[in-house]
């Protein structure tokens, strides 16, 4: 639909664009980056570890969790977490009127995934029972604990011993 050029201009007169319609919009704006960034101060160390704001769409903040549990404990808690965020950004206040919990684990394994990483590659570390590296730390570790007597102590001894030379 097309506008008045009156729309964009203070006085018929001046010739110069509203800069107070352009200035009172951009004030009414929020940025969203904002409010997840400051997640962790609102919702706690835990709990934003498992959360984190998604959309703020018709009133209705959602709320994003990689476990039904979280989401759940985060539903008794609406109210303060809304009284949080008010406190934490006055405009929101006409703009959330409910807060909504969704669970999807994606975005969490997507995000995870650096740390997760690490632990795979640690536990194709292993070696083989039957491999020459194995074998060989093996036998010195006998050597080194032969005057054990309790096996199970004897045996545990070895294994510490192996796992410390792990690559």
């Amino acid at each position: 639909m097309l506008k008045k050029l009156s729309h964009f201009i203070d006085s018929p007169n001046s010739g110069q664009f509203s800069v107070k319609k352009e200035k009172a919009h951009f004030n009414d704006s929020f940025d969203f980056l904002a409010l997840i960034r400051a997640w962790k101060d609102i919702a706690g160390t835990k709990l934003s570890e498992h959360t984190i704001p998604l959309k703020n769409q018709n009133g209705t903040l959602v709320i994003l969790s990689n476990h039904s549990a979280f989401a759940q404990e985060l539903s008794y808690m609406e109210l303060p977490l809304k009284r949080k965020i008010i406190e934490k950004f006055p405009n929101l206040e006409k703009s959330i009127l409910s807060i909504k919990f969704i669970v999807d684990t994606t975005h969490f394994s997507a995000q995870y995934a650096q740390f997760i990483t690490p632990i795979e590659k640690k536990k194709s570390q292993v070696l083989h029972p039957f491999s020459p590296e194995f074998r060989k730390l093996k036998k010195e570790a006998e050597e080194i604990f032969s005057d054990l007597i309790d096996p199970e102590i004897k045996e545990q001894m070895i294994s510490i011993y192996i796992q410390s030379f792990k690559k």
